[in-house]
């Protein structure tokens, strides 16, 4: 029997905020923030496609130039150089005019939006055009001729209209290719988190069996733990605070800890609770790498074994340091077949890349006895 009404009270309202009941609310969620991002108008001014889309347009504004000419002696180096100043002035200023009308654009249905970009294409290219002749014609270059201009704007409209179509082709293939990629990524992930370790699992519900006999307010504390753990797994896709995330991590060492007892030791070098709180992490980002220590490290030995966690955050990035002892005559942890503690590393790296960007980076290094984890993501 249960020796406190109050920790049996605790427990029914932690079980009835269950998985089960988490689960039929995330499935509501069918488009992740992240995928919808994936916009096929890049943030030109944040990101090297620009530098892409200009080689691209160069090109295709040479092809243009030498298709009329019937052999290279025809070539003209006057022809390929307007050609190749107009492309460029156009794309310079679609991509200037994108980026302001992007918060718009990614609100719009995908045939809206390009052809809302079609508009600003036609509209750069008879103005740019206007301009140009008026300038001409002050510089006393030519002479001013209605037809002759109207002609010119006909005659880059419909060059604007094939290099856009080419460019446009080539955004919304590369937004079809990230697309996809995010999502196997987070099919993988949904896999892990389906799976939730059964050995964890397995683990935890013998000790919590155990522990219903001998110390039921000791149980009590199990299973509120592992029902946040449990909620956490199925909210894992979002961004917590930092604090959020080392609070689920002790859960976790605790209920390990009741099953390995002092062979499992922890230290931890953490900032004041209020710089956790504001700094943010994706849900169950140091988890992984601590469940990798204890089943790789803690688990084989028969000594007590030390997990440190450092984290710093300075320079507007946040690192973070697991080190654990390793076992010298273990197997090598690259050269083992791979497990699903490091498919859960390496799903942590995806992930963070896929948050932050290249910056984020976790890498893994063994020395003198020492086997470390570094985790490193921009924040400001």
């Amino acid at each position: 029997m249960w020796s406190s009404s109050g920790r049996k009270h605790k427990i029914s309202a932690s079980i009835a905020n269950s998985p089960a009941k988490l689960a039929n609310k995330a499935l509501d969620v069918t488009i992740r923030p992240e995928i919808d991002d994936a916009f096929f108008l890049p943030r030109f001014a944040e990101s090297g496609a620009l530098l892409r889309i200009l080689v691209m347009a160069c090109l295709l504004g040479l092809f243009l130039t030498l298709v009329p000419s019937e052999a290279f002696g025809a070539f003209s180096g006057e022809q390929l150089f307007a050609t190749e100043l107009f492309v460029c002035v156009l794309v310079l200023s679609f991509a200037l005019v994108a980026d302001l009308l992007r918060p718009r654009l990614i609100s719009d249905s995908r045939r809206q939006a390009v052809f809302v970009c079609y508009l600003m294409v036609a509209a750069i290219v008879v103005a740019s055009t206007i301009i140009l002749n008026q300038l001409e014609v002050a510089a006393h270059l030519i002479v001013w001729d209605a037809g002759q201009l109207w002609r010119r704007v006909i005659h880059y409209l419909l060059l604007a209209m094939i290099v856009s179509a080419v460019l446009l082709h080539y955004l919304y293939v590369r937004e079809q290719l990230v697309v996809r990629k995010r999502a196997e990524l987070y099919a993988r992930l949904d896999t892990l988190q389906a799976r939730i370790r059964p050995h964890f699992l397995f683990n935890s519900m013998n000790t919590l069996l155990s522990l219903i006999e001998t110390d039921s307010e000791r149980a009590g504390v199990v299973v509120e733990d592992l029902s946040a753990l449990f909620r956490a797994s199925l909210q894992a896709s979002g961004v917590v605070s930092l604090y959020d995330e080392v609070v689920l991590c002790k859960r976790y060492l605790a209920i390990e800890g009741l099953r390995l007892g002092e062979r499992l030791q922890v230290e931890w070098h953490v900032p004041e609770d209020e710089v956790l709180q504001a700094l943010k992490i994706p849900s169950l980002t140091l988890q992984p790498l601590l469940e990798n220590a204890i089943i790789h490290w803690v688990e084989p030995s028969a000594k007590p074994s030390l997990i440190s966690v450092l984290i710093e955050w300075s320079a507007g990035e946040v690192k973070i340091v697991v080190t654990n002892p390793y076992l010298e005559d273990k197997p090598s942890f690259e050269a083992r077949p791979k497990s699903g503690n490091q498919m859960a590393l390496n799903n942590t790296h995806e992930r963070l890349q896929a948050q932050y960007g290249r910056t984020a980076r976790l890498t893994t290094h063994r020395a003198q006895g020492l086997f470390t984890a570094y985790l490193t993501y921009p924040f400001s």
